[in-house]
């Protein structure tokens, strides 16, 4: 069987190799739900970019380069999973803090925007709840974000082995951290960066553009050729050379 290579792919009898990685860190002793349901949250937050500040200082020189059009890269992931997972644990274990750094290639800028990298994960035991917040850290004034899971809901209270077959929705997990917690909070940092998030027509490869052009008639490539200098440029190119190919 195929290893997944991301958690929401997970089955019962196949998980990443990144969870494998943290999972072997507390198979000696006894492990919780609460801390099974933390290291999947965690597992989630490096495919979406993010890491331990204490790991990243570790293995930055390490680390492939990652666009802010991107996030996950299989590479990263592996590597920063191969440290361990140290939360910073309060009132008898009910509360779970981490520091986390998010992953995005800025050249020489790095240093300026190191503040606006950071933000503080907090998961709090609430019954059979876990609170999980994604909060930037001062003197940052941008809202954080937020999700209530259902503990029992993605792992089981019962001693199961191999350990995984207590996961239970992996997809679903996935679904809501993504879309409540990393990427809102990811999207946030990069505009306060006032970086492109999204690909766009300028970031094509060069040869893609015949291919696109060519399915446009004179008229539509008059219009592409208004949006901006560069697309004018590359759509008057594509007209002489389509005009050569008639002659």
């Amino acid at each position: 069987m195929l290893e997944p290579l991301a958690l929401e792919y997970a089955t019962s009898s196949a998980v990443p190799q990144h969870l494998r990685q943290l999972l072997e860190q507390h198979a000696k002793g006894k492990t919780s739900s609460v801390e099974l349901l933390v290291m999947l949250i965690y597992c989630v937050a490096l495919e979406s970019g993010f890491v331990a500040n204490e790991t990243f200082d570790q293995k930055r020189h390490l680390l492939k380069p990652v666009p802010a059009v991107g996030c996950f890269h299989i590479c990263n992931v592996r590597l920063l999973s191969q440290q361990p997972l140290l939360f910073t644990k309060e009132f008898e274990d009910t509360v779970h803090r981490l520091q986390l750094r998010t992953l995005v290639h800025l050249g020489s800028d790095e240093a300026a925007a190191v503040a606006t990298l950071q933000s503080r994960l907090m998961a709090v035991v609430l019954g059979d709840l876990l609170m999980v917040t994604l909060s930037p850290v001062p003197p940052s004034k941008e809202p954080g974000f937020s999700v209530c899971l259902s503990i029992g809901r993605y792992v089981l209270n019962v001693q199961l082995e191999p350990v995984e077959q207590r996961f239970r929705r992996l997809d679903e997990l996935c679904l809501q951290l993504r879309q409540k917690l990393f990427q809102p909070m990811r999207a946030q940092q990069l505009l306060s960066l006032k970086l492109q998030m999204h690909p766009t027509l300028l970031g094509l490869p060069e040869e893609l553009y015949d291919e696109i052009f060519r399915h446009l008639n004179s008229n539509q490539l008059n219009i592409v050729a208004n949006v901006n200098w560069q697309l004018c440029t590359t759509s008057k190119q594509f007209k002489d050379r389509r005009r050569q190919t008639k002659l």
